[in-house]
């Protein structure tokens, strides 16, 4: 790619920012994401402060309202209509049930409702800017979650871990699911798990505590190396050939593909619900 322009949804704080701070000192075009206006702005000014990139623009969004995303996509076609890079970056994990602005659960509405209407929002302009690349965030804490579409939002049996867990299988699912709508476009898309990182994300619930995060803290690492691995799919040129794939961190600066036995059925089943649930948002696209 030449000219890189970046979306980095969730970019005010751990890996996301750390991704951010990557990409500006490329001296590429980044934009940040982010729903809090004077964090966002001060986090804008600190990435432009350390990499000296005039290159950097902010835009936000809370992704517990699904209108705040969709007008996020459309600032984006407006403003930014070289994109040609999307990083879905931003997530949660909540230790009990909350229900989003529009009613969903929370974790499957910022987790996955969010990026998933993002992306079908912004996929024709990725395609007229091709070679271009989505970059999915997600995590191998998806080995636990169980995907029930008869009750996909946990009504039943609620758990802050099985709902994270559920949300980032459902990133895989669709990242995949992606690649194969997108295969021939020049769009690559591509999921990951960037490790265990040490970031606020452990101290906004009480899922880690009892003692938890301090006996995970040890094999945690700094959330600049916990970007390493979006970094690589997002930039590198060999990633560019790379399409379907799920990739997971090992050591420092490493990164494989994992490979991964899909549901196809279950992928088809909720690619179809999402659509669904997201047509109201889709309607105008």
């Amino acid at each position: 790619m030449t000219d890189p322009v970046y979306l980095v949804t969730g970019a005010t704080d751990g890996i996301g920012k750390a991704l951010a701070t990557s990409l500006a000192q490329t001296r590429a075009t980044v934009i940040l994401h982010g729903r809090d206006a004077a964090k966002t702005e001060a986090v804008l000014q600190a990435v432009r402060l350390a990499t000296g990139n005039p290159n950097l623009h902010s835009l936000l969004a809370d992704f517990s309202c699904l209108d705040e995303v969709a007008n996020l996509a459309a600032a984006v076609r407006r403003d930014h209509p070289d994109l040609n890079v999307l990083i879905n970056n931003a997530g949660l994990l909540t230790d009990h049930r909350q229900l989003s602005r529009d009613g969903f659960e929370l974790t499957f509405a910022v987790n996955y409702l969010a990026p998933c209407l993002l992306t079908w929002r912004l996929r024709d302009l990725l395609q007229a800017n091709a070679p271009a690349r989505i970059v999915n965030v997600a995590s191998t804490a998806m080995g636990g979650g169980q995907i029930d579409l008869g009750n996909l939002q946990l009504e039943r049996g609620f758990d802050g871990w099985r709902a994270y867990a559920n949300s980032k299988l459902a990133n895989v699912l669709f990242s995949a699911a992606l690649a194969g709508e997108l295969a021939g476009s020049g769009v690559v898309s591509n999921s990951l798990c960037p490790g265990l990182v040490d970031t606020n994300f452990f101290h906004t619930n009480e899922v880690f505590g009892n003692g938890a995060y301090e006996r995970l803290q040890p094999g945690m690492r700094p959330p600049e190396e916990g970007a390493l691995v979006p970094l690589y799919l997002a930039t590198d040129p060999a990633a560019a050939r790379i399409s379907g794939e799920f990739f997971v961190r090992v050591g420092r600066d490493g990164r494989r593909s994992v490979p991964l036995q899909w549901d196809e059925e279950l992928s088809d089943a909720l690619w179809t619900r999402s659509l669904e649930i997201l047509r109201p948002w889709l309607a105008d696209a």
